[in-house]
């Protein structure tokens, strides 16, 4: 038998994780449940010295939606605890939420614990810098968490200009070489070994690494995930623990969610779905300047006489065209401020782009 009111949500979540209710009507009646904003929605105990302990705490009326919650039969929402978790839940420990429904009282409890061993080396050396750096942007861009976004994304780029550089310079060397490499394959078909010493030798010869095409990407990646995740979570009070105490005043209240028209939080399929296309117009950009030589390059051989070089370049050819459209099309179900970050390090990867063709022509 299910409850009359089901309360879905974690039982753990670590700090700085946001506390979300998900409330599911079973029964054939409709359910309203009593709503004190600006105060917090339930009833929310803390365990402490082996008893439950109520806590309390406000916010702006503002922020909370006044009058009664109700949930139609089998209806579902859900309840964000938000503007009340700082206050609420800024302690590691237990918390009980009580809903009283009647004469019945429904209980959720949870335990908020601090992150693992692999999980604080990566909230500290990484995830909390960019996630202030961003905090520090955005206040400095008047609280435009848009401008903000764009900031720290051309400043990430920009730190990591070197490696992105010696990644693109090897790509495009390798562009070059691609059809001496082919005729390599062919003149020793079947000898893997003199395939490979001809390569390398051929590689050495025009200075190009076989690891320079992805040993900068695997260095910049955790930066470019921490980025990414940073712009997707937004800058809610649920993570004011990874504040730095310089910033400890930084008032989530007053953070512009709008930018050039787009709420950062709802998906970026707004007006239209501008941002997916212009993602994807960017993208595709990007990739047919990435992949100029490539272009140009001709296959050693004759169609038909090695299906998988055959499919391995039409493969190639129509990389230009689907990933851009994928990424338009992810674009459009994630919030609109992931959308902002991957357009602006596009724009930037296009310039940088550029300057390689310029220099390995």
């Amino acid at each position: 038998m299910r409850d009359d009111l089901q309360i879905v949500a974690k039982n753990e979540i670590t700090t700085g994780s946001a506390v979300i209710l998900n409330l599911q009507n079973n029964t054939s009646e409709k359910i309203t449940l009593a709503n004190d904003c600006p105060n917090e929605p339930f009833s929310v105990s803390k365990y402490s010295n082996g008893e439950w302990r109520e806590i309390f705490a406000s916010t702006d009326s503002a922020r909370c939606e006044s009058g009664m919650i109700e949930l139609l039969p089998n209806e579902r929402i859900s309840v964000n605890y938000q503007p009340w978790q700082r206050e609420l839940f800024s302690e590691v420990g237990k918390y009980r939420i009580e809903i009283l429904v009647g004469d019945r009282t429904f209980l959720h409890e949870i335990e908020i614990k601090n992150p693992g061993f692999f999980g604080k080396i990566w909230r500290e050396l990484i995830y909390r810098p960019i996630y202030n750096t961003l905090v520090f942007l955005t206040r400095a861009a008047n609280y435009s968490f848009g401008w903000g976004v764009v900031l720290l994304t051309i400043l990430l780029r920009a730190i990591l200009f070197v490696p992105f550089q010696k990644s693109l310079k090897s790509q495009r060397r390798l562009q070059k070489i691609q059809p001496e490499i082919e005729a390599i394959k062919k003149r020793f078909e079947g000898n893997q070994q003199m395939i490979a010493m001809e390569t390398m030798a051929l590689m050495k010869k025009n200075n190009v690494s076989p690891f320079g095409s992805c040993l900068p990407i695997l260095i910049q990646m955790p930066f470019l995930l921490a980025l990414f995740w940073v712009a997707r979570d937004g800058l809610g009070e649920n993570s004011f623990v990874y504040l730095y105490s310089f910033l400890a005043d930084f008032d989530h209240a007053t953070v512009l969610m709008n930018f050039l028209g787009l709420d950062l939080l709802q998906t970026g399929a707004q007006f239209y779905f501008v941002l997916p296309i212009f993602l994807a117009i960017s993208q595709f950009a990007q990739m047919k300047l990435a992949m100029h030589h490539s272009a140009k390059n001709k296959l050693a051989h004759k169609p038909g006489e090695n299906p998988m070089q055959d499919a391995m370049h039409s493969m190639t050819k129509m990389m230009p065209y689907f990933l851009p459209v994928m990424i338009g099309f992810f674009s459009a179900s994630l919030p609109a401020a992931v959308g902002i970050y991957w357009g602006a390090s596009t724009l930037f990867g296009v310039g940088q782009q550029l300057i390689v063709n310029q220099q390995v022509k």
